[in-house]
């Protein structure tokens, strides 16, 4: 077996994908070249071959370098769960490999987001996701749904006269990111910058989805799904706060959910929850979801400031102080701030 870095052709490395169950968007080539364009990370791609250099084994990582989080090697930075992929050897020799390389990178913690814990390694179990299985029966899928709060406001939406349309032309999108900037203020947090989801939908373009609710021909909500390998995943949803009596949330993931459903889907994952979320985890757990475990395995264990834990200090904070923040401030801080939040 040997270890290659950024050195395969994308035929090799989709054909290894499309025959690994555990594989998901954030292992494909499209999604490294989405990360790339967006921040100024390094990647770190490692893979593994057999003696007949065929390729056994993948593991993404992008090199972060933050005076505010750390620099880290991390696998992968805007993901919920990645990590290596391949056979037992495999993964074990390319952990060893990264290992190794972040020493020599002088890291101070190599970051692994994974559906499991690995032996040695801190593991943060503070996140969770929260996954539907699907079936072609959409009325299956559509009764196991809450009936007093998650189907009657389905129902509500529509009777009140939202529809939902996928749209992931330009103007949608530039819509869909005025309202995830206000979305994301009104909760205190940093937003996504505008080239972020340009370059989704640029490069990353055949997986990516965006579904807006409308009412009176506007756009007052939207969803933005990654459909991938029999998974959809909820990566981002967002909507103007005066209109969510309409709940339109309930409308875009609805329908999401029945095409999921109609094009052969077998999950549908909501995304990344953190544990003291409480509401949030209600809501998912109505639509018949069932909580996953996520574990961040770090080695050594980061010594770096707490500016996600919501409990903490810094974060109750900063809540107060962007909540107050003028939209153009808001959007200048988001897109200086939000690639050392990878």
């Amino acid at each position: 077996m040997k270890i290659v870095e950024n050195d395969v052709s994308i035929e090799e490395w989709n054909r290894f994908l499309s025959n690994d169950p555990g594989s998901t968007i954030y292992h494909t080539p499209e999604w490294k070249e989405f990360i790339e364009r967006t921040f100024d990370f390094d990647p770190k791609y490692y893979f593994a071959k057999n003696e007949h250099d065929e390729l056994i084994g993948v593991a993404p990582f992008f090199k972060i370098n933050s005076r505010l989080t750390g620099n880290r090697l991390v696998s992968l930075p805007f993901s919920h769960f990645c990590g290596p992929l391949g056979s037992v050897d495999a993964t074990s020799a390319l952990l060893s490999h990264a290992q190794s390389a972040q020493q020599k990178m002088k890291c101070s913690t190599i970051e692994i987001r994974s559906l499991k814990k690995i032996p040695k390694f801190a593991v943060n179990e503070n996140f969770s996701t929260f996954i539907l299985k699907l079936s072609p029966q959409i009325e299956e899928v559509w009764n196991g749904l809450d009936r007093g709060s998650v189907r009657w406001a389905v129902k509500k939406s529509e009777s009140s006269g939202v529809n939902v349309e996928i749209t992931n032309d330009i103007e949608s999108i530039k819509e869909f990111f005025e309202l995830n900037c206000l979305t994301k203020r009104d909760i205190g947090v940093p937003g996504h910058p505008w080239m972020y989801f340009k370059n989704l939908f640029t490069y990353v373009k055949p997986y990516v989805t965006l579904y807006s609710a409308k009412f009176k021909g506007k756009i007052i909500a939207g969803g933005i799904m990654e459909r991938y390998n029999g998974r959809v995943i909820y990566g981002y949803g967002a909507a103007d706060p005066d209109h969510l009596n309409l709940h339109p949330y309930n409308a875009f993931i609805w329908k999401s959910i029945e095409d999921a459903c109609r094009d052969g889907f077998i999950s549908y994952d909501f995304g990344r929850t953190s544990q003291d979320n409480v509401g949030l985890i209600q809501f998912k757990k109505r639509w018949n979801a069932q909580e996953i475990k996520l574990y961040y395995n770090n080695q050594p264990e980061p010594k770096r400031l707490n500016i996600t834990d919501r409990d903490s200090l810094i974060f109750k904070l900063g809540n107060k102080v962007i909540r107050r923040i003028p939209m153009p401030t808001y959007k200048v801080f988001s897109k200086v701030i939000f690639s050392h939040l990878g």
